[in-house]
């Protein structure tokens, strides 16, 4: 399996000259993913016994908009040794190519009961919803985001992670 570095290298390349809503360039939103979801997976594994692999969910958590946002193809992760269990979980978190709206996609994630997509995800939604992140005319995100996070902690109970 590819290292963390080389799961951000990859994510960084991909992404290069990205900016997020700030004007930051996008890697920073994706190690600030990447650093929650980290947590989340070491709560899942330490405390809740689950079988989550720590270095598999901060790959996707760097990896999860790299097939959403890049010309990158799930074929490209596989080429650079991306274990499936990664792909597919990058997968679940990529938007779907006919749009629909954010809580059916919300729905899509808690219904692959992929523990780390769900982690990932709630990890994205707590990023997004970051103070420093917020844009003023963008109310309305911050409820959605909430909403979405509330449900993605749920799936995540159901499934036993019993962390923040």
């Amino acid at each position: 399996m590819p290292t963390i570095y080389e799961a951000h290298s990859f994510a960084a390349l991909a992404h290069a000259g990205q900016l997020d809503k700030r004007g930051q360039p996008y890697i920073r939103h994706l190690e600030r993913v990447a650093n929650r979801a980290l947590a989340r997976a070491g709560h899942a594994r330490s405390v809740d016994r689950l079988d989550v692999d720590p270095q598999a969910v901060m790959q996707v958590a760097l990896l999860h908009d790299v097939l959403e946002d890049t010309p990158r193809e799930a074929a490209d992760l596989r080429a650079a040794g991306f274990p499936e269990a990664v792909i597919a979980a990058v997968r679940v978190l990529t938007k779907p190519a006919v749009p629909i709206p954010y809580p059916e996609r919300i729905d899509g994630v808690i219904a692959s009961r992929d523990l780390m997509a769900i982690l990932v995800k709630m990890s994205d939604n707590e990023d997004n919803l970051a103070p420093d992140r917020e844009l003023p005319e963008a109310g309305f995100l911050r409820e959605r985001y909430a909403a979405s996070f509330a449900r993605l902690r749920e799936a995540a109970g159901a499934l036993g992670y019993t962390g923040p």
